[in-house]
């Protein structure tokens, strides 16, 4: 395995492991915040056993990854392409993140409870975003072709 896979998979490793540590903790946190679901009154019945259970869980996930990513990688991002390139995964993780982040904020605190972005809007960042990082590999590290 090369040096590169090593160090990815170590960071995984580390990422999996935080997160295991925290999630427990983190968890019973939203919990006692009551940052948990809210169930449309007219959606189906089966909907109700969601009702309290937390969300934006994504954040004990992605808090371990960008921290680690940029203690592990603070070096290479400063003088080297391979550490710029390193960028683009995490602006795509911390992008998707935040925009689900916001769904799951809207469908807590937005006008209609337990309901969140509209999929056709979530639909069109998502699209943006991806938009927004194909350019970014295209002019900004000149990524012509994927073989």
């Amino acid at each position: 395995m090369s040096q590169e896979g090593t160090f990815a998979l170590t960071l995984g490793g580390i990422v999996f492991v935080l997160t295991v540590i925290w999630g427990g903790p983190f968890i019973e946190i939203l919990k006692r915040l009551k940052i948990g679901k809210q169930i449309r009154i007219d959606g189906p019945q089966t909907h109700l056993t969601k009702l309290g259970t937390p969300t934006m869980g994504g954040l004990m996930i992605v808090v371990p990854i960008v921290i680690i990513t940029a203690v592990m990688n603070l070096v290479n991002l400063v003088r080297t392409v391979i550490g710029r390139s390193a960028l683009v995964p995490l602006f795509v993780l911390i992008a998707f993140a935040a925009l689900g982040a916001f769904d799951d904020w809207r469908g807590l605190r937005g006008r209609g409870r337990g309901e969140g972005m509209m999929a056709r809007f979530k639909f069109l960042w998502q699209t943006l975003i991806a938009l927004a990082v194909v350019l970014l590999l295209y002019y900004g590290f000149g990524l012509r072709s994927l073989a």
